[in-house]
């Protein structure tokens, strides 16, 4: 018993050891925010913006090297168009209103290592005609075009987010709170003995192991508020890693190589639980309301109380 407890730490340490050295390398891809003000030719066209980024989110710079990179979109059809990534920015024009998903790929051959570097980022399109696009998704609030997509063939390894399990009524976005369960994948099988690796924008990170089932899930923690509490759109992103060895050989770009090593990122979005805001107003509404009553009361108290006046005659007589 002490031997396999021993061989469980062991692996364990492994495990964070081998996620702790790649942590600087991670590659994530993220949208190029622009401003409501802005209407240049970029804004009034819908064209979306990506940059690849390397490393953590508290720390990470562009990644401006996409030699052998691709791109994969998939829209609310399901089918899946191919771009060669050139420089560090990705761009495409959705067509519809709706959800579109991207998957990024990028190999090299290392010391006879194959490292297949991947993410996946969930991409809303505010744009574009909303009647080609109304059967597909209404404003982003069908689940289906959120989450629990079935893997991409292109890829042989993949991190695959299901349906969250909502705590509250708002079903189009991801809120604190929330329990978000997900299943990695090789060449379609579920692998059920991968551990996720989540870290968090204000600085939280975590391990989970997956289930007997190969599920893993985890809640949504809450995040610290301290900027949050008069902007209730604020949102934190967080990023779950999966990582798998392979053991097999071949040639890629003229580089030999005895095992391949795959790094799948998958970037979130979530926002403090609307329950919050909720019941901070229905306790100030309570508030008032019983100071409301109280004071009915006490004025209604004292008009009881108070005497009318007697009329005194003197008989001067």
């Amino acid at each position: 018993m002490r031997i396999f407890t021993f061989k469980m730490q062991t692996a364990m340490i492994l495990v964070l050891m081998s996620i702790s050295l790649f942590a600087d390398n991670l590659l994530w891809l993220d949208e190029i925010k622009k401003k409501s003000c802005c209407k240049g030719a970029d804004q009034e066209s819908g064209i979306k913006e990506f940059v690849i980024k390397k490393g953590t989110l508290q720390e990470n710079k562009k990644e401006h090297d996409c030699k052998n990179a691709v791109i994969y979109i998939r829209d609310m059809d399901r089918v899946v168009t191919e771009h060669n990534v050139s420089g560090g920015k990705i761009s495409f024009t959705p067509e519809y209103k709706g959800g579109y998903r991207l998957y990024f790929e990028q190999k090299s051959v290392h010391e006879g290592v194959l490292y297949v570097n991947l993410s996946s980022l969930r991409v809303y399109n505010k744009e574009g005609n909303i009647s080609q696009s109304l059967l597909k998704e209404i404003r982003g609030k069908t689940n289906d075009s959120h989450y629990d997509h079935e893997p991409l063939s292109q890829l042989s390894f993949e991190l695959v987010m299901e349906k969250p399990i909502k705590k509250h009524h708002i079903n189009c976005c991801l809120y604190s709170g929330d329990i978000a369960p997900f299943r990695v994948y090789y060449k379609g099988d579920i692998q059920k003995e991968i551990p996720l690796r989540v870290s968090m924008e204000s600085g939280w990170s975590n391990v989970v192991q997956p289930d007997q089932e190969g599920l893993v899930s985890f809640e949504i923690p809450r995040n610290s508020y301290a900027e949050t509490e008069k902007d209730k759109k604020h949102s934190e992103k967080m990023i779950v890693e999966a990582s798998y060895d392979v053991n097999e050989s071949g040639v890629y770009d003229g580089g030999q190589y005895r095992s391949v090593h795959y790094v799948m990122t998958l970037p979130l979005s979530f926002a403090p639980s609307p329950l919050e805001y909720e019941s901070r107003t229905l306790g100030f509404a309570t508030a008032i309301g019983v100071m409301l009553v109280f004071s009915l009361g006490l004025y209604y108290n004292r008009r009881r109380k108070r005497k009318t006046p007697k009329e005194i005659y003197f008989d001067e007589e």
